[in-house]
């Protein structure tokens, strides 16, 4: 195996990781359970951002793919990729920023008998830029999954 598809490898790995914390995320706010979710979701963005600060080392030890040997359809789904990820990052972000504006506030799942009412404005659009990370993440991998196996494919028949 060369050393990109070994990267990009790791990369779906990695994915599926985040792809299974977020679920778990999801079930544990559904149930109640704040500091799981909470330790989720921080777990999740620390793999999305551990792999934001690989992505340029493998640029420059081993180059960008070369796009010329690819297909339209597979440079497609690539882009498509490239835009799941674009929203489950500014998504998942969006909702980390709110989430600080609500740690210090009383809400359904905290009652904290001395903080004020966390605002239902902050609540809900946590909530908008949670899915919208969510289901970024289940479609970049997918995506993911078959830009690698034509990558895969590829470096078979050469």
């Amino acid at each position: 195996m060369n050393p990109s598809l070994a990267f990009w490898t790791a990369a779906l790995v990695n994915l599926l990781a985040i792809a299974v914390l977020t679920a778990i995320g999801i079930r544990s706010i559904r149930r109640g359970q704040l500091s799981k979710h909470r330790r989720c979701m921080k777990t999740a963005a620390a793999l999305v951002s551990g792999f934001l600060g690989a992505y340029p080392l493998k640029l420059l030890w081993l180059g960008r793919e070369p796009l010329s040997e690819w297909s339209g359809h597979a440079i497609l789904v690539l882009r498509i990729h490239e835009v799941c990820v674009f929203t489950l990052s500014v998504a998942g972000l969006t909702a980390l920023v709110l989430s600080r504006k609500m740690q210090r506030n009383r809400n359904r799942l905290t009652h904290l008998p001395d903080a004020p009412l966390a605002s239902s404005r902050v609540l809900q659009s946590h909530r908008i830029a949670g899915w919208t990370a969510a289901i970024g993440t289940g479609l970049a991998f997918l995506t993911a999954a078959i830009v690698l196996l034509g990558m895969y494919e590829r470096a078979a028949g050469s």
